[in-house]
């Protein structure tokens, strides 16, 4: 979340992202950051939904979390880091990438259904923030507003200024739920009701686990006490390159 140096910045105030901006941060000075950096507090449950991973090779194959977190010895954790799993190389076969900053088209597909349920036929917004501010041409945050249906023309018609990403954020017209996308991070958080948040925690395409507004959702998190296995140390020395995909 630190990795882009803004040269610029713009003001909240008046914008239809205000409302959201001004209830986002922390309470504690702990490390990392934290789900209310992302998602404001408030709602009546969060969860993280896991980026899925796909392989290198074209072939259409994915890999979930859960399934590479038990190859690699790691329990399936909230504040679980793609730093936690043991790398495949040298063995044979693809690498594995997962998206910075874009929910994969599978999961982002289910979950505008599922939301759809939810919300009905009212408006939603979606809005690019510190991706407008770095590669748009912007005075604001980038809001489009419609049904659920139309997230992914919405997406198609941003993408030769805002490339793949986003949106950062996206909300009903009634602030019932919010979904946040950060432009660096492998995950999806979301605030939204205990029964919608049972819909996507059972919802077969997703990968999702509940967290909380003071879950951290920063790379640098390490497994529970006397759950790390050899690898994660040599794994969490490694650089990082934050903004686009991060390979395995």
């Amino acid at each position: 979340m630190d990795a882009v140096t803004v040269k610029r910045e713009w003001k909240y105030e008046g914008t239809e992202l205000a409302w959201l901006h001004d209830r986002l941060g922390r309470s504690d000075d702990g490390p990392g950051h934290v789900v209310s950096e992302l998602v404001p507090e408030g709602y009546e449950a969060y969860v993280r939904i896991f980026h899925r991973f796909r392989a290198t090779d074209v072939s259409g194959r994915t890999r979930r979390w859960k399934a590479w977190a038990k190859d690699s010895g790691v329990p399936f954790h909230p504040e679980m880091s793609h730093r936690w799993l043991r790398s495949d190389e040298p063995d044979p076969g693809p690498r594995w990438m997962a998206d910075e900053g874009t929910l994969d088209e599978r999961s982002r597909g289910a979950l505008a259904r599922l939301l759809a349920a939810v919300s009905g036929e009212q408006d939603v917004y979606f809005a690019y923030d510190l991706g407008a501010l770095l590669w748009g041409a912007h005075d604001e945050p980038l809001v489009r507003h419609g049904s659920l249906a139309h997230l992914e023309d919405v997406r198609a018609s941003l993408t030769d200024v805002l490339g793949d990403s986003g949106p950062e954020f996206w909300w009903p017209q009634d602030r019932s739920w919010v979904v946040t996308t950060d432009y660096d991070l492998l995950s999806t958080y979301v605030g939204c009701s205990s029964r919608t948040a049972e819909r996507i925690l059972t919802d077969d395409t997703l990968e999702a686990l509940p967290v909380t507004p003071h879950t951290r959702v920063d790379w640098d998190t390490e497994p529970p006490q006397g759950e790390q296995p050899p690898h994660i140390q040599q794994t969490t020395t490694k650089g990082s390159t934050p903004g686009g995909a991060a390979p395995f």
